[in-house]
């Protein structure tokens, strides 16, 4: 059994899961000046004085795209690891995901996108245990949304109470019965 207290000093990857949409609509924003720019230096037009600087906006627009094809890449190899892990384990059994995080070097967080996205594309199915928050491969979970859910705030402060509530603070997923984990995107509760 592993100890706890391995996790302290443990070095991950240091990059981040993260979609790469952001990126490529910065890069479409700077390569359209520059477009508009060669556009505006043809019809002899100097809105702004844009065909004397805008084409400069290539060179940010390359350097950007340049990144959110390595988030892509990154991405992408991400998801095989986690892929491979899993496999290891035949999709199968229960574990506790900081097990697999100190296994494959990569963040908790990190690991749970992954596997809600490898989840959304039915390529893994799994839940988490209600009582302990394992994960339990080969198990999926249906999402049932509750009707009062309200999502919360993109950053929290706190964690948001969840007293007397029948589904998770969270994601939102109805509870069957009173559960210390959300069996659907595993948060405590």
């Amino acid at each position: 059994m592993m100890s706890e207290d391995k996790y302290k000093h443990r070095y991950y990857y240091k990059e981040k899961y993260e979609a790469a949409i952001g990126t490529f609509a910065c890069a479409l924003v700077f390569l359209f000046v520059a477009i508009l720019s060669l556009v505006l230096l043809a019809l002899n037009n100097s809105f702004l004085g844009l065909w004397s600087w805008g084409y400069w906006m290539f060179i940010p627009a390359f350097f950007i795209f340049i990144g959110g094809f390595q988030q892509l890449y990154r991405n992408i190899k991400y998801k095989q690891v986690v892929k491979n892990a899993l496999a290891q384990r035949n999709f199968q059994g229960t574990y506790k995901l900081e097990h697999i995080a100190l296994e494959i070097g990569m963040r908790p967080n990190d690991i749970l996108r992954v596997l809600i996205d490898l989840r959304n594309k039915g390529l893994v199915q799994y839940s988490f245990n209600p009582e302990t928050g394992q994960i339990i491969l080969g198990k999926g979970v249906t999402y049932t949304p509750a009707t009062e859910y309200i999502p919360p705030a993109k950053k929290l402060e706190a964690p948001i109470p969840t007293e007397g509530k029948s589904y998770c603070v969270y994601c939102g997923h109805h509870l069957e019965k009173q559960a210390n984990f959300c069996p659907n995107c595993g948060s405590k509760l």
